[in-house]
Parts: C-alpha cells; structure tokens; sequence
C-alpha cells in the first residue's frame, strides 16, 4: 500500500475546498467579498442574496467529500456524489454570476480567481477518485 501516493493525491481535493471557500473573501468584481455583498442585497432582494453564499457552501460540501475520501475509502462512489452536489452549486453560481458582471472580466479580482483555482482543483480530484474506483474495479 503506498500511503504517501494516497495521501497526496487525495489531498488535492482539501485544498481545492479550501481555497474555494477562502475565495469567499476576497473581492470577484468589485471592491467588495462575496460575504460584503450578501449582507448588501439581503436588505435589498433576500431571494438573490443566497446566491453569493454558494462558493461558502460549494466549498464545505466539497470539504466534506474530501475528508470522507480520506478517512474511508469504501465511500469513495458517495462522495462523488457529494462533490457533484457541491459543484452544482458553484455552477450555478458562476452560471448567473459571472455572466452578469462579464464586462468586468478585465477587473477581476483575487477571489474571482480562487474560485476558478479552487473549481479546478476539486474536478481533478472527482477526476482521480472516479479513475482509482476504476482501477479497483479493473483490478478485481
């Protein structure tokens, strides 16, 4: 068993979590974090204003995936589930977000980034689990 490759490989998916979570705040578009922009629009549209909570959300459900593939190994097919449920979210966030504030693409900031990083991150990792279940099931 190599624990380190293991290890290594499944770490990713923590970081990526955590990275998107901290993207939370940083500013994306504007001068203001996600967190900033939440408190400003829910006194204004409570409707549209949980939509900035979602990287929040993307990030902890993704957390928990990572941590369960971790810490279990026979619930690897689960938490691919529950990382889809997780960047669902994030889709639909940059879906509607991104779309909106496009013409600021040029200006964006340090957050918008961490997303994308933190997007990325965590689809490789769905990307390394699905292949490992692979493996296992070729293998057998």
């Amino acid at each position: 068993m190599d624990l380190k490759k293991y290890i290594n490989t499944y770490i990713i998916g923590v970081i990526g979590s955590l990275i998107l979570i901290l993207s939370e705040f940083f500013s994306w578009f504007s001068d203001y974090n996600l967190i900033e922009i939440y408190v400003i629009t829910s006194s204004v549209d409570i409707e549209d204003s949980f939509l900035f909570l979602f990287p929040l959300l993307s990030g902890i459900i993704c957390l928990i995936a990572s941590t369960l593939v971790i810490y279990k190994t026979e619930l690897k097919i689960k938490a691919v589930i529950i990382f889809f449920v997780g960047l669902g979210f994030l889709i639909i966030f940059f879906i509607d977000y991104i779309t909106q504030d496009i013409v600021y693409i040029s200006n964006a900031g340090i957050g918008f980034y961490l997303g994308i990083i933190g997007f990325l991150l965590i689809l490789i990792n769905v990307t390394n689990v699905l292949l490992t279940i692979e493996k296992q099931k070729g293998g057998n």
